[in-house]
């Protein structure tokens, strides 16, 4: 009996671990994605660095703000993971190139 109580607490420290950490990536992606909505100077010239016009910026702030919410709904995290996984694999593409 105390074997099951100690996998118990030891399951649900895991489960608030993982949850503490999911957080802090949704928190950081949705403001990723918001900043996509402003028009500061640093956005413009971090689009024009890139190569990509300033006018993609809202689309890809839709799409970031969408992909994460369905990685926040626990029904729908596995699909979120995997469209967030491609979003940010052209992140990285992008900043490759």
């Amino acid at each position: 009996m105390a074997t099951d109580i100690q996998s118990s607490t030891g399951s649900t420290k895991l489960i608030w671990t993982g949850r503490v950490i999911s957080g802090v990536v949704v928190l950081g992606l949705l403001f990723s994605g918001a900043m996509k909505f402003t028009s500061s100077p640093e956005l413009t010239k971090g689009f024009d660095h890139l190569g990509w016009p300033i006018g993609k910026a809202t689309g890809l702030g839709i799409l970031e703000i969408a992909c994460t919410l369905i990685y926040a709904v626990p029904q729908t995290a596995v699909l979120g993971a995997i469209l967030l996984t491609g979003y940010l694999g052209g992140a990285t593409a992008t900043h490759v190139r």
